[in-house]
């Protein structure tokens, strides 16, 4: 099993990308930011804009499946898959699946929820090959978390953190209050922040993923 050591840095044999889950086309030496749109009045089959600063279509989400908040997939600007989000049916705690590989079937990351009185935090884990399939039970004990994920006590600022040393931040999700409190129309809008070196597909994924699981809990709630 590879160290959290070894999945954080020198991703793809280069130091200079910290975290490189889909590959070194995504990480920039920069830091980037990503504005995140959910549509309104749409169907889900194309539910958020994700563009850069400039206002370039940087990801598209499609749900080609016709459900509800249950499986997405993150394609490039051109089409190309780059991984399936799932959430997993009949678990104890909210958990969500990323999906990569031939057919979209290899779970690559697993992001588990916990939920406290003031404030929401998940754990994600990172796989390392032979991948677990899509339908494979989810074990994550022999796994340090690569990230964390936690929410200020208004739910308007997420921010990613090292699983392992808090003091390392990887990217800042911030939620547009006036949306979400005064329009009252139940689409939300972000601008995710990322670090330098760090993989913005990857972290795209995450705030999607943040999204879905946070709106299933406070429907349910």
């Amino acid at each position: 099993m590879a160290t959290h050591k070894a999945l954080v840095q020198g991703s793809n044999g280069d130091p200079s990308h910290k975290i490189c889950i889909f590959g070194p086309q995504y990480c920039y030496p920069h830091q980037f930011q990503l504005l995140m749109k959910e549509k309104f009045f749409r169907l889900r089959d194309d539910c958020f804009d994700i563009k850069d600063t400039a206002g370039n279509t940087f990801f598209q989400v499609k749900n080609p499946f016709k459900t509800v908040r249950q499986k997405h997939v993150l394609k490039d600007v051109y089409g190309n898959d780059i991984c399936k989000m799932k959430k997993k049916l009949c678990a104890l705690r909210y958990t969500w699946h990323m999906l990569a590989g031939e057919n979209l079937e290899e779970r690559r990351v697993t992001m588990a929820f916990r939920h406290f009185a003031l404030h929401k935090k998940c754990y994600v884990y990172v796989y390392e090959p032979p991948y677990p399939k899509d339908d494979d039970p989810t074990e994550t004990g022999h796994l340090q978390p690569l990230i964390m994920m936690k929410s200020s006590v208004f739910g308007f600022d997420i921010k990613v953190y090292d699983g392992q040393h808090q003091e390392v931040q990887y990217a800042h999700m911030s939620k547009d209050a006036f949306r979400d409190i005064l329009l009252s129309h139940g689409d939300d809008s972000y601008c995710v922040t990322i670090e330098p070196g760090v993989d913005v597909a990857f972290m795209t994924a995450l705030a999607l993923m943040w999204d879905y699981a946070v709106s299933d809990m406070n429907k349910n709630n």
